[in-house]
């Protein structure tokens, strides 16, 4: 079955195969395994990068299913050549992570991400533009960022929100890309 998805995360896996974690249009989050992709003469690699909006050709693998012939639609190459516009993707990348279930589809969480990379890949994020994206998000999710916000973390972090303090409250831990996020975005 072809579909869209979002390259969210790669892991390495045996010698040559990797782990990708994607949303995808068709399915919601989901992870795969690319065979191959490691060896050098891959073709799938390039296109299987992280953050790329990729089509490709689900197979089913006796434990999940196997990416084939992968297409990349759009790179964002002016989203990964600017670092604040990256530490926001790799941001809301994170929270689609750890915080999405696996093989529960959503077309309005895929047309967030598809416009957060395209807006991302047009100009730099402020300070703003992330706060109205986390708050949407948030609601996306199926949180009322009012109640969210009220359970904190950790009080007094020095340039951190309680927008940050929710995300991190209804993941049940520290989110790697926060503090990268905010040492760019100050």
């Amino acid at each position: 079955m072809r579909t869209r998805a979002i390259i969210i995360k790669k892991q390495n896996t045996n010698e040559y195969d990797q782990f990708v974690t994607c949303y995808t249009q068709e399915f919601g989050k989901l992870t795969a395994i690319a065979k191959s992709v490691l060896k050098s003469t891959s073709i799938q690699a390039m296109h299987l990068d992280v953050l790329n909006l990729v089509e490709f050709e689900l197979i089913n693998g006796k434990a999940m299913p196997i990416i084939a012939g992968a297409q990349s639609e759009n790179s964002y190459r002016d989203l990964k050549n600017s670092i604040p516009s990256l530490a926001v993707a790799h941001f809301f990348s994170e929270i689609i992570d750890k915080m999405v279930p696996e093989l529960e589809k959503d077309e309005k969480l895929w047309e967030f991400m598809t416009d957060l990379l395209d807006k991302l890949n047009r100009f730099e994020p402020s300070l703003t533009f992330l706060r109205q994206k986390q708050f949407t998000l948030l609601g996306l999710l199926g949180y009322s960022p009012e109640v969210a916000v009220s359970a904190s973390f950790e009080p007094n972090r020095p340039g951190f929100t309680m927008l940050d303090d929710a995300f991190e409250y209804n993941a049940g831990f520290r989110l790697k890309s926060l503090n990268f996020l905010h040492s760019v975005l100050r």
